[in-house]
């Protein structure tokens, strides 16, 4: 009985452990760069960038700024 229970605790940590580590986001910008044209001052355009995880854990995005 407790060389099954060892065997399957070392199945554990061969097997499932490492899967935990590997695990990442990845970020998708589809289109990452967007020239605006001449706009005269003061004018508002907006433009939404879309980004996407496609990677299999939670993206967490923090501290946006301008370039």
């Amino acid at each position: 009985m407790e060389k099954k229970i060892i065997i399957i605790a070392l199945l554990i940590v061969v097997f499932i452990l490492p899967q935990k580590g590997l695990a990442q986001p990845k970020v998708l910008i589809d289109n990452p760069v967007f020239t605006f044209e001449s706009i005269p001052e003061g004018v508002n355009i907006p433009h939404a960038f879309i980004i996407k995880n496609i990677g299999d854990t939670t993206l967490h995005i923090k501290d946006v700024l301008p370039p």
